[in-house]
């Protein structure tokens, strides 16, 4: 792996490498151990959640600032071929969920629409809010996902037959729809194979489940 030969290098030939390539080496350095511990990470969560451990906890939140966050947060960590364009539509100042399943879901969104657009562009994010619901649209241009795969893609470690060689655990889709349905809420996709995705997720705004998961989505 990049994470063995790179610190095999730098442990090995450390005096004689230019600053340039030591640069370049721990930063591969550093991507597989991100990338480890984010594969660490969902395994636990996803774990958890299918052992009924993962709970729901809503409170009193600023939206506006907790969603800047996640847009601030999910831009840092890809190039600069991407851009998030973020709106906020309606009184959002008023809502109740839980902030850790939120930002699960959120953070995995944007991910997945920034990670699925190789080409670059834009990635759109708009959250509408309403008195008894708030709505959380992220659309992107990219390759879009073949309608065979839908129905599955919600499974752990299912992904699209058309990732080819894009990196992924197949761990986001199954740990946004378990934060989703501890929220009682409603995930949609829409989506055309070369033309891009369209995630809609729908979410009480009072903290208030709006409908109670399915035996088949246990």
């Amino acid at each position: 792996t990049y994470f063995q030969v790179s610190e095999s290098l730098l442990e090995t030939t450390n005096l004689k490498l230019s600053v340039v390539k030591k640069l370049r080496l721990f930063c591969r350095v550093q991507g597989s151990v991100r990338r480890l511990t984010h594969l660490l990470e969902d395994v636990l969560l996803i774990g958890k959640a299918e052992a009924g451990k993962l709970n729901f906890k809503p409170s009193a939140m600023d939206l506006l600032a907790f969603c800047r966050d996640i847009v601030e947060n999910s831009q840092m960590s890809t190039s600069s071929r991407h851009a998030i364009d973020f709106f906020m539509h309606g009184n959002c100042g008023d809502v109740q969920m839980d902030e850790k399943l939120l930002g699960h879901i959120l953070s995995n969104l944007l991910s997945n629409a920034i990670k699925y657009s190789p080409q670059g562009g834009i990635v759109k994010f708009d959250v509408i809010c309403s008195p008894e619901t708030t709505c959380f649209l992220v659309q992107d241009y990219g390759i879009g996902i073949p309608k065979p795969d839908l129905e599955k893609l919600f499974e752990s470690f299912r992904r699209a037959s058309n990732v080819g060689s894009i990196p992924g655990t197949g761990l986001g889709l199954a740990i946004i729809k378990k934060c989703v349905d501890l929220h009682g809420g409603q995930i949609d996709i829409e989506s055309e194979t070369g033309v891009g995705t369209t995630f809609s997720v729908t979410l009480p705004s009072n903290g208030k489940i709006l409908r109670q998961p399915t035996s088949e989505e246990d």
